[in-house]
């Protein structure tokens, strides 16, 4: 009986090993099947346009959205694109003024030269490339500022803090743009308020939806959606005399031991966050693909994120939008303007 007890839990320790070892076995087998086996299907594709400085974005699926959406690039091009399991990707070819063009790629195409179809306005008049207009000033609608003050258990809207922090980004932004651009910031009158209320409702929305990579590619010019905010933005410019209207939007969250809201200015420091900066960064730099994600980037104690959108005043086209650190994103808009 004893023996037999014996020679029984041998069997079952002995099974145990086996058994351990095939486990790990077969671990490892699945290691070597999805790093070994599965190798990348990488071809090299050419793609040039008519006319040239088209943007390049590729989609996995014929499902075109942005919710898939990788950008690559300007024509001319050539990079080594990842084709997949499925061998075959949909490249969608974009510029201003013309037609976007959606084509299906294969491992074997290796070259596809595009002429872009010119498009025009319903009055027949042929839509114009990107440009911003000729800026001397710039009007600045008061920013939309909040600090947060996140306790043990609750988060509050400081109001207080919030106006300060309004008061001295206001005093940072017309510091950082003099003395080359004249700063003008909207009165608080009636009338003004009046104007802002349905120009803040679209310029909201637009600053969600509005891509800042590929708004300039976009074939037509992006405008804010209501007649009423257009209008609202051509009587203030003209009111102040200025080209162009700049609103901005941001959060702060502050520990309630707290830090002064007045380092709301743009001297925060940080690694830059903004997706148009990091584009540029990217083709600068050579980079094979920029991977453009919508989303909020997390933020410490103090760091002041938000978004700004550029409108033009005579006719409410949104020029320029962005999102990330705020120091960064006016370091993006005024090298924009100064570029053009």
């Amino acid at each position: 009986m004893t023996l037999t007890f014996g020679l029984t839990r041998i069997y079952h320790k002995l099974m145990k090993g086996m058994l351990m070892k095939k486990t790990i076995f077969l671990f490892f087998l699945s290691i070597f099947y999805f790093t070994g086996c599965a190798t990348s299907n990488k071809h090299l594709l050419k793609i040039e346009t008519i006319p040239t400085d088209a943007i390049v974005s590729f989609h996995q699926t014929n499902n075109i959205s942005d919710y898939n959406r990788q950008i690559s690039g300007t024509t001319p091009l050539e990079e080594n694109f990842d084709f997949g399991e499925v061998g075959q990707l949909w490249l969608e070819i974009e510029k201003r003024g013309y037609a976007p063009h959606i084509i299906k790629v294969l491992p074997k195409t290796e070259k596809i030269s595009i002429n872009l179809e010119r498009i025009k306005y319903k009055n027949g008049k042929y839509i114009s490339n990107y440009a911003l207009p000729n800026i001397n000033s710039v009007l600045l609608a008061k920013p939309d500022i909040k600090i947060f003050k996140r306790g043990f258990s609750s988060e509050k809207i400081s109001d207080e803090k919030s106006i300060t922090a309004q008061e001295e980004f206001t005093k940072g932004i017309e510091k950082f743009f003099s003395p080359k651009y004249e700063v003008v910031t909207v009165e608080s009158s009636n009338l003004d308020k009046k104007l802002l209320r349905p120009l803040w409702r679209d310029v909201r929305s637009a600053m969600e939806i509005a891509d800042p990579v590929r708004l300039k590619y976009l074939a037509y010019p992006p405008l804010l959606e209501t007649k009423s905010s257009r209008k609202a933005v051509y009587e203030l410019g003209n009111k102040y005399g200025t080209e162009v209207m700049l609103f901005i939007k941001g959060k702060q969250n502050i520990e309630t031991a707290g830090l002064i809201a007045g380092i709301a200015g743009t001297a925060i420091a940080g690694t830059a966050t903004s997706y148009a900066g990091g584009y540029n960064r990217a083709l600068a730099n050579n980079d094979s693909f920029f991977v453009y994600n919508i989303y909020t980037p997390s933020f410490d104690e103090g760091t002041l994120l938000g978004k700004a959108i550029l409108i033009d005043c005579s006719n409410g086209e949104i020029l320029w939008v962005n999102r990330g650190l705020l120091e960064n994103i006016l370091t993006d808009l005024f090298a924009a303007i100064n570029h053009n």
